[in-house]
């Protein structure tokens, strides 16, 4: 089922199709969809800063594996969350 803004009642499929939020509630109602898209399609979901493509590369695995533990959790894969809850401690970035 798809998941509706409580601000303006726009779906996810609608604001997909049409490339169009309906409101400022959207960006809050449809986050984890947001954030896949933009990892899609551009590698991250936010600016990634560092000094040099190795600093940018753990950044940009760090925001993968947070990106993916958001997933987990709402998806109640406890799991899964565990396990990158693990790697992002370990990860020097």
């Amino acid at each position: 089922m798809s998941r509706i803004c409580p601000d303006c009642g726009r779906s996810w499929e609608d604001a997909r199709s049409k490339g169009r939020l309906g409101c400022t509630g959207c960006w809050n109602a449809f986050r984890t969809e947001l954030s896949s898209l933009l990892v899609e399609s551009q590698g991250a979901d936010r600016h990634v800063s560092g000094n040099g493509p190795l600093d940018q590369a753990r950044g940009l695995r760090k925001l993968r594996l947070e990106t993916r533990l958001q997933e987990a959790l709402s998806h109640e894969d406890y799991t899964e969350a565990g396990r990158l809850r693990d790697l992002l401690r370990e990860d020097p970035a």
